[in-house]
C-alpha cells in the first residue's frame, strides 16, 4: 500500500472520528433554555417556534473561548471598526438596496433577511460563547427573542411603528402574531420604503405600509395613534447620545407603549470578561449610551413611566446586544 494512500486513508478515519465526537457534543435549544435566562414560562406558540428552528449548536472548548476573547481584544484595539452615526446612511442605502434587488429577482421574502447576519458562527447564550451549527442559528435565536417580546406586548395593539426597520423582516414576524394591526415601517433610507412595499404587495397585505423617518431628525408631521406602540429593533443604537430628539418626538405623540430590543451596557455585568467585552464594543462602535438612565430622570419628572429593563442573555460574537426596555409617555 502507498504511503499516499495511507495518508489519506489516516485523513478518513481522523475525520470521522472528529465528526463522530461533534456529532456527541451537537445540542438543540429547547424551551427551558430561554426560560431560565428569561426567568419566565413560555407559551405553546413559542415552544412550537422554537421546536421548528432546529437551533443546533455546540460549546465552545476553553481553547476555543481564549481565542475568541484574543480576537475581540485585537479588534478593540484596532482603528478598523467603524463607529454608528448619521454619517453611514449612504451604506444603509445600498444594503437594504441588496436585499430589495435579491426579492424583486427571486420574489422569496427569505431574501428580505439582512446580510449582516451569521457573518460569525460563534454567537452568545447566557454569559457564555455558542457555536451555531444551523446556517440560520443567529437569526433563528433572535426570531424566538422578537416572538417572546412580540406576545407580550404587541399581539393586541391596533396599531405598531416600527423605527429604524431596514428591510421590514422584523414586522413579518409580528404580523404571524397580529393579523389586524396597521403596521408601519419607518427608516431614514429609500431603499427601506421600496422594499417594505414590495413585500406588502406580493404578501397582498393593504396594512403593511412604510413611511421615511430619521432619528436624528424627526418628522414633526408625521403624527403617532394614541392607541398605537412604537418598536424598535438594533436601530436606536445607530444614534449613540442622540436619541434625545426621538425621544422629545414620542413623549409629544404619547404612543401607548414603547418596545425596544437594544445593545446597553446598563444591562450588563462589567465584572463578567464577556459583558466587559460586549461594554467595551458598544464603546468602540458609539452605539447607544445612557438611554435608560435618560428615562429614569424624565420618570422622576413624571414624564414616562418604565415597564420593564432586562437583558436577553442573546447576543452575536462581538456583543450581548439585545437588552429590552419598555416604558409609556405620562
Amino acid at each position: 500500500m502507498s504511503n499516499c494512500l495511507i495518508c489519506r486513508l489516516t485523513d478518513g478515519i481522523k475525520f470521522a472520528a472528529n465528526t463522530m465526537v461533534m456529532m456527541q457534543k451537537q445540542k438543540f435549544m429547547k424551551p427551558i433554555d430561554f426560560e431560565a435566562a428569561w426567568k419566565t414560562k413560555l407559551s405553546p406558540f413559542l415552544k412550537k417556534k422554537i421546536a421548528h428552528a432546529h437551533l443546533r449548536y455546540r460549546e465552545v472548548s476553553d481553547v476555543e473561548r481564549d481565542e475568541y476573547i484574543r480576537l475581540i481584544t485585537k479588534s478593540l484595539l484596532s482603528k478598523s471598526v467603524v463607529s454608528v452615526g448619521g454619517h453611514r446612511r449612504a451604506q444603509w442605502q445600498s444594503g437594504w438596496a441588496e436585499n430589495l434587488d435579491e426579492l424583486t429577482r427571486t420574489r422569496k421574502i427569505s431574501a428580505i433577511v439582512p446580510h449582516y447576519f451569521g457573518k460569525h458562527p460563534v454567537n452568545r447564550f447566557s454569559q457564555r460563547f455558542v457555536i451555531g451549527l444551523h446556517k440560520d442559528f443567529e437569526v433563528g435565536m433572535l426570531s424566538i427573542l422578537e416572538y417572546w417580546v412580540f406576545e407580550k406586548y404587541l399581539k393586541t395593539v391596533p396599531i405598531v411603528y416600527e423605527f429604524g426597520c431596514g428591510t421590514g423582516h422584523n414586522l413579518l414576524r409580528l404580523r404571524e402574531l397580529n393579523k389586524g394591526a396597521e403596521l408601519w415601517g419607518l427608516d431614514w433610507v429609500v431603499s427601506s420604503q421600496r422594499l417594505i412595499q414590495s413585500v406588502a404587495k406580493i404578501l397582498h397585505d393593504s396594512k403593511l405600509m412604510a413611511q421615511r423617518f430619521d432619528f436624528f431628525h424627526p418628522d414633526k408631521m408625521f403624527a403617532l395613534d394614541r392607541r398605537g406602540a412604537i418598536f424598535t429593533m438594533a436601530a436606536l443604537e445607530q444614534t449613540g447620545k442622540r436619541y434625545k430628539p426621538f425621544v422629545n418626538y414620542i413623549l409629544k405623540n404619547k404612543p401607548a407603549l414603547c418596545v425596544h430590543i437594544e445593545p446597553t451596557g446598563e444591562t450588563l455585568n462589567p465584572k463578567h470578561l464577556l459583558d466587559f467585552l460586549s461594554i467595551e464594543y458598544f464603546k468602540k462602535r458609539k452605539y447607544l449610551d445612557g438611554f435608560i438612565a435618560y428615562l429614569r430622570e424624565l420618570e422622576t419628572r413624571g414624564k414616562a413611566k418604565i415597564l420593564s429593563v432586562q437583558r436577553s442573555y442573546i447576543g452575536s460574537y462581538y456583543i450581548d446586544g439585545y437588552s429590552i426596555i419598555v416604558w409609556k409617555p405620562l
